[in-house]
């Protein structure tokens, strides 16, 4: 075959040569459904021969390396490796057994695919024998007649050329064949070409490049050899990582980009951890990181999508956590809305940081040799989760807290907050800058390189004001509750008569006290075990009451006093006989510098304006109150002194009202 397409080509050259010489300015071809025709003729050059080649053999070439990687690629072997999942293990070795038969094929499902590989393979024996008589001595060497002593495994010893060694073609198709191997039978298409090119048609090879035997015979000189061995290599292995890609994730009964992202990125992951260029050959290696491109490049589309899509509808319902164990350690229950946004965050965070490593480096890698084309979309595509996460989490958490749902709310601004975060934290970017400044990369680069450093101080920024949405919630939070607690005080209030009209025996509690607290309190008591907001809550309600009271200008009696007293101190009952707070906030909570206020106003409430405060009852009766909740015996401040404005507190005691005034009023009143 080669043979007769070297003679086809010579004379298709001559012509071409003779035509343009002497017959170009009388004759002008020219074709409407044809307009290649038209641009001027060619001559076929041995680049071209040598592409073409390389075309034919590249689905080949995928079959046989697939074939390769099933033998290493045990599933029912490697229960070691707990990142990769048995299910998923099953469905890439699914997916590689199955990639010799196209999908829709008819003949396939009659035809077993062992036999028809077989039949493949001495085929392709019979027509490499033909061939194999084309080959003569080479440097005093007898004709390829020798095996090497050991065929290398995959991860030993890299691809020795065959340009200087030799192997027996026999033995090159076989079950046991290995990645040296097939690089190696490759050389045998290059040689046998080589060998005809030389003696049918040497002006391929340029004037220096044949030499003659002491036979007579012509032979390709060794620079040429290497040259044209290198290119087909080159050429081959490219288009073999290009169609393993069409292949695996497409052209097979059970393709990889019909299941889920997961899959593909768990075959991605085997393939970063086996092979490096200690233990791969390099046209090899290149041909399965065109495969681990494409595939991240899917992966990152695929799941993103996925993800993205189930953020969509708000589902606050609690999910636990368990079945995502790598998500976090601290956070068991989130919502499905939230682990939705975390699983995204996690998926997109790990497609970056195998964007910041290479092959050869895990830590410090050039920039040139980074992928960063791949992941300036998966940067886009961050940048835009934080930010719609942000704005997610800020909207839902003002909805929720203006309903006082605070099992919901802190379920999403706490929970889902902390998971996200904490998927953000192994976010990796190493520092190009001097890279960069230097200027020593090509524009292509600079320019990828350039566009990575927006994204990347985008995402950062990002990052921070997600950071300090924290804040944002904790000040609608306490606006909120502020807000509420006094439309509730408005509705449940006693009236200013019924403080005036209060008489002996006064009772334990008002009913609007534990009202009030089952409203505002035990939701956010229930719903969160944070002191920080438990205690701000408690603060902001009883600031809320104090603040109503104030406001209405609620005149009190002695007896009407006493009882506010008793109403303030209600709160301190309620919070020991409370179920819900542990006994570390419950102490801390009783210790509030709020409720010492609260008792300050009752207190001052018993003195008419003008009377003297004394400072030991009430330093005595604050001790007897507080003896319970505190550690040390120091003597403590009068709870009036923690209420600032004690004058104008004293002006809500009401005065007695005596002579003919209270008469008028009296006889008004009836």
């Amino acid at each position: 075959m080669f043979k007769v397409t070297n003679n086809l080509v010579g004379i298709y050259n001559n012509l071409t040569g003779l035509s343009y010489k002497k017959f170009s300015v009388k004759f002008n071809i020219c074709s409407n459904t044809y307009p290649n025709v038209i641009s001027e003729t060619k001559p076929i050059t041995l680049t071209k021969i040598v592409q073409i080649l390389s075309k034919s053999r590249t689905e080949v070439n995928c079959h046989r390396l697939i074939n390769c990687l099933i033998k290493m690629y045990k599933p029912e072997v490697r229960s070691d490796v707990a990142s990769i999942s048995s299910v998923d293990s099953l469905e890439i070795f699914h997916t590689l057994t199955k990639h010799i038969t196209p999908p829709g094929s008819s003949v396939s499902k009659q035809v077993d695919i062992n036999k028809r590989r077989e039949a493949f393979i001495e085929n392709r024996k019979a027509k490499m024998k033909q061939a194999q008589s084309l080959i003569e001595t080479k440097n005093g060497r007898n004709k390829i007649t020798e095996v090497c002593n050991q065929q290398n495994s995959d991860s030993e010893i890299p691809y020795v050329s065959l340009v200087t060694n030799e192997c027996i073609l026999e033995n090159l198709y076989n079950d046991d064949e290995n990645m040296n191997s097939i690089l190696q039978s490759e050389e045998i298409y290059i040689e046998i070409l080589l060998d005809i090119v030389a003696n049918i048609s040497p002006k391929l090879l340029g004037s220096k490049g044949v030499k003659k035997l002491k036979s007579g015979r012509l032979q390709a000189s060794k620079r040429a050899a290497q040259k044209v061995t290198e290119y087909y290599q080159n050429i081959l292995w490219g288009d073999v990582g290009n169609c393993l890609e069409h292949i695996v994730l497409w052209w097979s009964c059970y393709p990889l980009a019909t299941r889920s992202p997961c899959t593909s990125q768990n075959l991605r992951q085997w393939l970063f951890s086996t092979f490096n260029v200690n233990n791969t050959p390099e046209l090899i290696l290149a041909a399965l990181r065109i495969l681990a491109d494409a595939l991240g490049c899917h992966v990152t589309s695929t799941s993103w999508d996925k993800h993205f899509g189930a953020t969509l509808t708000t589902n606050l319902n609690a999910t636990s956590l368990k079945d995502y164990s790598d998500l976090s350690i601290t956070i068991h229950v989130a919502s499905q809305t939230g682990a939705s946004f975390a699983l995204m965050l996690q998926e997109l965070v790990t497609l970056n940081n195998h964007c910041e490593v290479t092959w050869e480096y895990i830590l410090g890698a050039p920039l040139e040799d980074l992928p960063i084309v791949e992941q300036i979309p998966i940067l886009h595509r961050l940048d835009h989760s934080v930010h719609t996460y942000r704005l997610w989490c800020l909207s839902e958490t003002r909805r929720l807290v203006s309903s006082w749902s605070m099992d919901d709310f802190f379920r999403v601004a706490h929970n889902d907050m902390v998971v996200c975060l904490e998927q953000l934290d192994n976010l990796r970017f190493a520092d190009h800058t001097p890279t960069i400044e230097s200027g020593n990369i090509g524009v292509h680069e600079n320019v990828c390189a350039k566009m990575r450093e927006k994204l990347v101080s985008e995402v950062k920024v990002n990052v921070q004001k997600l950071k300090e949405a924290t804040d944002d919630i904790t000040s609608v939070l306490s606006s909120v509750c502020g807000t509420t607690s006094l439309a509730h005080l408005t509705m449940i209030f006693p009236t200013h008569a019924a403080w005036r009209s209060v008489s002996e025996p006064l009772t334990e509690h008002s009913l609007y006290v534990h009202t009030f607290l089952d409203k505002m309190l035990l939701p956010v008591i229930k719903a969160t075990e944070d002191i920080t907001t438990l205690n701000m809550v408690l603060r902001i309600m009883c600031e809320s009451w104090l603040h109503h009271i104030y406001v209405a200008k609620v005149k009190f009696t002695k007896e009407g006093a006493v009882q506010l007293l008793a109403d303030f101190n209600e709160v301190r009952n309620w919070l020991r006989e409370c179920g819900f707070v542990s006994d570390s906030n419950k102490k801390q909570m009783l210790n509030n510098e709020v409720l010492r206020r609260c008792e300050g106003v009752g207190r001052l409430l018993l003195h008419a304006p003008g009377d003297l405060i004394s400072m030991q009852d009430s330093t005595m009766h604050s001790d007897k109150i507080r003896r319970d909740e505190i550690d040390c015996q120091e003597q403590l401040m009068p709870a009036e002194m923690y209420v600032p404005n004690q004058k104008q507190w004293l002006t809500l005691r009401a005065n007695k009202i005596t002579g003919p005034v209270a008469f008028s009023l009296c006889c008004l009143v009836l």
